[in-house]
C-alpha cells in the first residue's frame, strides 16, 4: 500500500518559524524539545504498523497539494491506498473539517480510504461526519480490525515510528512519549478523557517500547509519559520499578557522550486527591521535572496545598500548576486560586543552605466544550461564556467571564510565556495586588495589557530596569473602577461596549459616546494589536 499520514495544520505559525529558522535537526541544536510541538503519536504508531507490513508510509501537514493527483489520475484516479488523518483539540475542529475536505481529492473523491481519528474525531464524530461524509474511527486503536485490516494487531502498544518525521521540528530531539497507564478513575464533568479512554488500564509494561525505542534510535534523556492518572493505579510500585530499571531514578543518566540526566516527565500531571505520604515516597524515588499537578477549584484548596508540601518535602523543586477556568467557576474563583499559589511560591522563597528554593509555575488553562451541546450557530467554534450584558450579575463583587477577560487572560499568561511567574512580586503584578487590580486587567485595553512597560508608571522590584511608563495602566484602572463602583447607564454602556471583544461593537460604542474620557479608553481598544 501507498499510505498517506496528515496532520492539520493548527500548529502555531511564529514556533513553526522559530523552528525551522533554526539548526534544530542535530545535536547542537538552539531550538530545545520544551519549545516544539509533540509528535502525533497516533500517526506515529499507524506509521510503524504500516512499515511493519512493507507498505510505503509519508506524512505531511495541512492542506498539502503536492499530495494530490496529476495527470491521468485526475479524473477519478487515486495516489494513496489509504490516507489517514489526525485531528486534536475540539476548537482546532475547523481545521480538521478544512483538511479531510481537501483530501478528498487525493482518493479519487472516495471516503472509503480515508481514516480519521484522534481526540476531536473522538469527541464529535457526528460533527465530523455530517460535514465530510467521514464518519471517524473512535478511541484508541487497540485492534487493527478497526481500520479494516484482518491481523488484529494492538497498534496502540507498537513502538512510534520517529523516523517519519524526522525532517520535521517536532520535539523528538532528546524526548520519547509513552504510557505506563490508560485512562482515569475520576470522571470529571469538564474532561474528555473518559470519551477518550473509557476503560481505566492500571498497568502498560513500558520496558518492550523503551528497549525498542533505544535500540532504533538512541538513548534519549527526557521521558513524558501521557498517563491521565497514573497515582490512581494500584500498580504505582510496578510501574516505578519498572521506570526505575529503565533509568529514570534520580541521579540516572544517559549512556551518551556527554552524559545526559535522565528525567521523567507525567505531562498531564498528578492527581492532587492521589498525592499522599506513600504515594510522594514511591514516585520520589524517580527524577521527576517539572512535577505536574492541577488545581481546578477552590474548594481543592486543602488537598492542593497538601500536595505540595508533600512535594517540596520529598525534594521535588520544579512544580509545575495548571488551572482550568471558565468552566463552573469565576473570575475571583480564579484570582484566589491564583493567590494561594503566590503565597506558596513566598514560603517556599529560601530553600536553605543545602537546597535551593522550591518554585511553582502556574497555568491556567481555559475551558472549551468538549460536546456536541455547545450553543451557538457554528459547529465548529468551541468556545463558552457567559452572558455578558451588564445587568446580568454585580460585576464588582462577583463577576463572570467574558470573552474580553479570557481574552486578557491569555495576555497576562503571554508575559511569562504562558504562565504566569513563580517570583510573586512578578505574579503579582501581572494578575494584580488586590481582586480590583485583577478586575481591571480583565477589562483593560489589549494595548495596554500587552505593552505595560510603556503603559504603566510604577516600577517594581525585580522586574528588569525600565523608564516609567506613561501613566495609563494606573489612569484606567480608577477609570473602570469609578464606573464599577457606580454601576450606572454609563457603566452599562462602557461594559456592554468592551465585553464581547468585538472590534465592530467598540466601534460603535465609540460612534455613540459622548464622553470625552470614555471615547479616548474606545480608540485604545481599537488600536492594533
Amino acid at each position: 500500500m501507498r499510505v498517506l499520514l496528515v496532520e492539520p495544520a493548527y500548529r502555531r505559525r511564529a514556533l513553526q518559524t522559530a523552528a525551522e529558522s533554526a539548526d534544530w535537526s542535530d545535536n547542537g541544536s538552539r531550538v530545545d524539545d520544551e519549545r516544539l510541538w509533540y509528535p502525533p503519536l497516533g500517526l506515529l504508531k499507524l506509521s510503524r504498523y504500516h512499515k511493519l507490513r512493507g507498505d510505503s508510509v509519508s506524512l505531511t501537514v495541512g492542506c498539502d497539494a503536492s499530495t494530490l493527483p496529476t495527470g491521468d489520475l485526475i479524473q477519478g484516479g487515486s495516489t494513496w491506498d489509504r490516507i489517514y488523518i489526525t485531528t486534536l483539540f475540539t476548537f482546532t475542529l475547523r481545521q480538521a473539517i478544512d483538511t479531510i475536505n481537501f483530501y478528498k481529492q487525493a482518493v479519487g473523491g472516495t471516503t472509503a480510504k480515508l481514516f480519521v481519528g484522534g481526540i476531536a474525531a473522538t469527541i464529535l464524530p457526528d460533527s465530523i461526519f455530517e460535514q465530510t461524509g467521514v464518519y471517524p474511527i473512535r478511541g484508541i486503536l487497540t485492534s487493527s480490525t478497526t481500520i479494516g485490516m484482518t491481523d488484529d494487531v494492538n497498534i496502540d502498544t507498537l513502538c512510534p515510528d520517529y523516523d517519519v518525521v524526522a525532517s520535521r521540528p517536532y520535539a523528538i530531539q532528546d524526548t520519547y512519549y509513552a504510557y505506563t497507564s490508560r485512562g482515569c478513575v475520576n470522571h470529571c464533568p469538564w474532561c474528555a478523557v473518559p470519551t477518550l479512554e473509557p476503560t481505566f488500564v492500571p498497568y502498560i509494561d513500558i520496558r518492550p517500547s523503551m528497549i525498542e525505542m533505544r535500540r532504533q534510535y538512541g538513548d534519549k534523556a527526557r521521558l513524558k509519559l501521557m498517563d491521565n492518572n497514573v497515582l490512581a493505579s494500584p500498580a504505582l510500585s510496578s510501574i516505578v520499578d519498572d521506570l526505575l530499571s529503565m533509568g529514570y531514578g534520580r541521579g540516572d543518566h544517559t549512556e551518551t557522550r556527554p552524559k545526559k540526566q535522565r528525567v521523567v516527565d507525567f505531562n498531564q500531571g498528578l492527581d492532587a486527591s492521589f498525592i499522599t505520604q506513600q504515594s510522594i515516597e514511591c514516585i520520589s524515588k524517580l527524577h521527576i521535572a517539572p512535577f505536574r499537578v492541577a488545581f481546578d477549584r477552590i474548594s481543592e484548596k486543602d488537598s492542593y496545598v497538601r500536595a505540595i508540601e508533600l512535594a517540596v518535602a520529598h525534594g521535588f523543586r520544579d512544580i509545575s500548576n495548571y488551572m482550568l477556568f471558565n468552566y463552573s467557576d469565576t473570575p475571583r474563583d480564579l484570582y484566589d486560586r491564583l493567590q494561594v499559589n503566590i503565597a506558596l511560591n513566598e514560603r517556599y522563597a529560601s530553600g536553605g543552605r543545602q537546597r535551593r528554593a522550591a518554585q511553582i509555575f502556574c497555568y491556567p488553562m481555559r475551558y472549551a466544550p468538549i460536546s456536541d451541546s455547545c450553543p451557538g450557530d457554528d459547529p465548529n467554534v468551541r468556545d463558552r461564556t457567559n452572558a455578558a450584558d451588564a445587568t446580568s450579575c454585580d460585576w464588582l463583587a462577583n463577576p463572570s467571564w467574558t470573552k474580553r477577560f479570557l481574552r486578557n487572560i491569555e495576555i497576562m499568561k503571554g508575559a511569562a510565556q504562558g504562565a504566569i511567574s513563580s517570583t510573586p512580586s512578578l505574579a503579582r503584578r501581572t494578575i494584580g495586588h488586590s481582586f480590583e487590580e485583577f478586575l481591571a486587567n480583565l477589562y483593560m485595553p489589549e494595548v495596554l495589557l500587552r505593552y505595560r512597560n510603556q503603559h504603566e508608571k510604577r516600577v517594581y522590584a525585580k522586574e528588569p530596569r525600565r523608564t516609567a511608563g506613561t501613566g495609563d495602566v494606573e489612569a484606567f484602572r480608577k477609570f473602570i473602577l469609578r464606573l464599577l463602583d457606580r454601576r450606572d447607564d454609563s457603566f452599562e454602556f462602557f461594559h456592554n461596549s468592551v465585553a464581547s471583544n468585538s472590534r465592530a461593537i467598540v466601534s460603535d460604542g465609540l460612534r455613540r459616546c459622548r464622553d470625552k474620557e470614555m471615547a479616548a479608553w474606545f480608540r485604545l481598544y481599537l488600536e492594533k494589536r
